[in-house]
């Protein structure tokens, strides 16, 4: 197995595997309650906000991906934590598409390359894909410890 399949294999895992820490993201994000999702419990990031951030940063990547050297994220600006408000059950099951449509794109990016992506130069980028895509599942599980932790609070009371 190569450096990007064993990375590709830690994206799978983490989202919609059996991660060797408990829950993956889609089970962790299946067992929130929508009605739960714009609380704010800890300053300004409800659990919408939290999701929102992770699909923003996943879109960075899908796009670098690409070859998009204009796209880009700025840290603690509005497309780094976009401000969301979830008004119902249909529009929390929309953001968890949203977020399961980046997963597929990344993997069907992915697929066409091979390890030698890993020393690419992101572009516009000082750093290679071989930092970034790491990174991905790193991102989605300090999120989702946010997200459980949240969801949690909601349940013990």
């Amino acid at each position: 197995m190569g450096k990007l399949d064993y990375i590709i294999n830690e994206l799978e895992t983490c989202f919609d595997g059996k991660p060797w820490y408990g829950d993956s993201v889609m089970k962790k994000l299946d067992a929130v309650d929508w009605r739960i999702v714009n609380d704010q419990i800890y300053g300004d990031k409800s659990i919408a906000v939290l999701v929102q951030h992770i699909i923003n940063w996943r879109i960075f990547v899908i796009k670098k991906l690409q070859g998009d050297t204009e796209y880009d994220i700025i840290i603690d600006e509005l497309n780094d934590w976009t401000r969301v408000a979830i008004k119902g059950e249909r529009e929390w099951e929309q953001l968890k598409q949203q977020i399961r449509q980046t997963q597929k794109e990344i993997l069907e990016l992915l697929a066409h390359c091979s390890d030698e992506l890993l020393d690419k130069k992101v572009p516009a980028k000082n750093y290679t894909f071989g930092a970034i895509l790491p990174s991905i599942a790193q991102h989605d599980i300090y999120h989702l410890g946010q997200i459980a932790l949240l969801n949690s609070e909601r349940i013990n009371k």
